[in-house]
């Protein structure tokens, strides 16, 4: 007889177990869930990432290994985008291929001197007006300088300008 208690009692602790089992599966579950619908609820922004990329582009056929490439100084406003290997072509969504969704700006002075050298511009223009905005709706906006020298030790000052729009893919 004292077997058969045993028994019960075991089987009754196995049933409370369970139900805490299932509770805390139930709890796991939820929280991934939830993990899972706010990482991949919201787009990507990576506009950042391509202005980066864009910019570090340009800088690279300005400059190679720190030092000026001296035929940028003949890079015009037609010729830069062939130069320097770039492409503003984008997927045909929201009427992108109407209305360009990059802006780049790109000025050479020489170090000493504040004269210009080179300046140049290519892409959407209108998108340089809200450069100064903070909010997401509006085209992001990066500046870089850098500097660097040529072989016969000039010294120059680059600065690029880099505008990414994509605001209806990016940023909802």
């Amino acid at each position: 007889m004292k077997k058969l208690n045993l028994i019960k009692n075991k089987k009754g602790g196995d049933r409370i177990i369970s139900v805490y089992w299932f509770a805390i599966l139930f709890i796991v579950a939820a929280a991934m869930v939830y993990l899972v619908v706010s990482f991949y609820g919201k787009p990507y922004d990576v506009r950042e990432l391509e202005a980066n990329a864009l910019t570090n582009k340009i800088a690279d056929c300005f400059s190679k290994g720190g030092y000026f490439v001296d035929s940028a100084l003949q890079i015009s406003d037609e010729t830069f985008l062939d130069e320097c290997g770039l492409n503003f072509q984008t997927e045909n969504v929201y009427d992108w291929n109407v209305q360009k969704q990059f802006y780049v700006e790109v000025s050479v002075e020489g170090f000493n001197s504040e004269n210009q050298l080179i300046n140049i511009a290519s892409g959407n223009l209108n998108l340089k007006d809200f450069c100064n905005e903070e909010e997401d709706n509006f085209p992001l906006c990066l500046k870089r300088s850098f500097y660097s020298v040529d072989k016969e030790n000039n010294q120059y000052k680059i600065n690029i300008l880099t505008i990414v729009r994509k605001t209806e893919k990016n940023v909802q």
